[in-house]
């Protein structure tokens, strides 16, 4: 009799599964479909596939639109997945919207790459249960922190970034401005730099709406000095060299720029595309993040929430530091 009641213990801890009768359908909703966010795709469906029962749904908008990402969700709600995880576009929006609907479901959400801001007033754990992705302050803190090491002086600089309102790219602005000026900013994106040690931003940040096109445009601006110029260039986000046949042909009348340093680039994420660039000197940096990982990451903690396991509320993926001098070996783990 006691064995029996052992046993039964024992199968009730069993996570859920195919032969449980119950299939598992859980969602990735990227911003948008790109290059970075593909990667988590990747992640999502190798995760789902160590699994018995587990499906992953990679779904998003073709365009970065949060009223389009809110559509995506809705429809996601529509069809009963159990969980989603939603790189999150614009906050305020989202809550008040088709995540509220999630809440109000039953259905688990967690963030990943971009969480929620201070727009929201409230607590983000009211609306989600664990983040995955990058530490986007600290991100953006290495990306100056990289720039110092090129330009010890100080300089002038234009940063990139995709949208105003978007909450993981606020931080990584507040991260660049924190590591030149060496001065901490209670709400971000932070200030612009004035002077600060040495650093000096030229003009408000350059916002290309994830329009590849118009980042490699922007870009092209600061390499040829018009209207303004400046000897530094920082992207919080990969935009440009994302689309490397139009980053190439626009990049390579300013070949001699780079190699002397005349405009220091640094750029975020590392994918295979980007490596090569920095193998043929088109770039100085690239800090890498981990897409893949925060796809993996993503299922595997929505099914630990649906199974009743124990889960983190906050997995931090690594960055990477890759130059023209170890772009083979940057993305290795270390020891191999």
């Amino acid at each position: 009799m006691a064995r029996l009641f052992m046993l039964l213990i024992a199968l009730s801890l069993l996570p859920l599964s195919s032969s449980d009768g119950k299939e598992l359908k859980f969602a990735v909703v990227p911003k948008f479909y790109s290059v970075f966010f593909d990667q988590s795709k990747t992640g999502c469906v190798d995760a789902a596939a160590q699994i018995k029962g587990v499906e992953c749904i990679y779904r998003g908008p073709e365009l970065s639109s949060v009223r389009l990402q809110d559509q995506v969700i809705n429809q996601l709600i529509d069809e009963g997945v159990d969980g989603i995880a939603v790189a999150v576009t614009q906050s305020k929006y989202l809550i008040e919207n088709s995540l509220k609907r999630a809440k109000e479901a039953g259905i688990p959400v967690v963030t990943y790459d971009s969480d929620f801001d201070a727009s929201i007033n409230q607590d983000p754990k009211n609306f989600r249960l664990a983040y995955i992705g990058t530490d986007n302050f600290e991100l953006g803190k290495s990306l100056g922190e990289e720039l110092k090491k090129l330009r010890p002086n100080g300089g002038t600089l234009i940063i990139q970034s995709g949208r105003p309102d978007s909450p993981n790219l606020n931080l990584r602005l507040m991260g660049v401005r924190s590591a030149l000026s060496g001065n901490t900013y209670s709400v971000p994106p932070g200030k612009m730099l004035n002077n600060e040690q040495g650093w000096t931003e030229v003009r408000e940040p350059l916002f290309n709406f994830d329009q590849l096109s118009q980042a490699v445009k922007q870009m092209e601006s600061v390499m040829k000095g018009k209207p303004v110029k400046a000897d530094s260039f920082v992207s919080v986000g990969g935009w440009a060299q994302n689309d490397a046949a139009l980053y190439r042909e626009m990049i390579a009348p300013f070949q001699g720029k780079i190699n002397d340093k005349e405009v220091v680039i640094i750029m975020t994420d590392t994918s295979p595309e980007q490596l090569t660039m920095l193998k043929d000197n088109l770039a100085h940096i690239n800090v890498g993040q981990n897409p893949y990982e925060m796809g993996k990451q993503a299922i595997l903690t929505l099914y630990k929430i649906v199974t009743k396991q124990k889960y983190d509320d906050i997995i931090y993926t690594p960055v990477t530091f890759c130059t023209q001098q170890n772009y083979e070996t940057c993305e290795k783990p270390t020891g191999m």
